[in-house]
């Protein structure tokens, strides 16, 4: 029974719908917000490792259809997306300096990748999933990328709303300056 639960296609999209439902949650509640700022930078990394990272990276693992095309060709499509996810966050962490986590009201980040598009660790994360995803051939996991995608879409709407109201004029200048949200020349 304990292996059925790892295995589930159901039991990974619920531990990230979770994840996504707790942080609209930290977003949009003053109360909640508050809370998870007192709460350990380690403690908040964790959260994103488990309810965001671990679903991405473990359901490509997970029995179920594969596509049928060789390793090898799994292993081309997949590096891919993966050295572009690594470059990205790359290029975001040494902008922002750290990993993600909540923090109180710093200096907005403008330059760097953060100059073509406003959320560049959610762009390394869809890349990362979909790279895993096709290197391990999973069509469910392949088809979650679409999840992943929404999700992280809804979440940059929340985060934009509390940016304006954190960052005012400033951010709202940022928004016109660079329009692409997660992927350039798309959204």
């Amino acid at each position: 029974m304990t292996g059925a639960f790892w295995n589930s296609l159901l039991f990974w999209v619920g531990l990230f719908s979770t994840g996504f439902i707790l942080t609209v949650i930290i977003y949009r509640w003053p109360e909640a917000k508050g809370r998870a700022l007192r709460v350990s930078k380690t403690v908040q990394q964790l959260f994103v490792m488990v309810f965001y990272l671990l679903p991405m990276l473990a359901l490509p693992l997970i029995p179920q259809p594969r596509l049928t095309w060789p390793v090898p060709v799994g292993i081309g499509a997949g590096l891919v997306p993966l050295i572009g996810a690594v470059r990205t966050r790359a290029m975001a962490k040494g902008k922002f300096g750290s990993e993600p986590g909540l923090r109180k009201k710093g200096a907005l980040v403008t330059t760097g990748v953060y100059s073509q598009v406003r959320n560049p660790k959610y762009l390394s994360n869809i890349l990362l999933a979909m790279g895993w995803a096709l290197l391990f051939r999973g069509i469910h996991a392949l088809l979650c990328v679409l999840l992943w995608v929404l999700g992280f879409v809804l979440l940059v709407l929340f985060e934009e709303k509390g940016l304006e109201e954190e960052y005012g004029e400033a951010y709202r200048e940022y928004k016109r300056k660079v329009r692409w949200r997660i992927i350039p020349k798309v959204f």
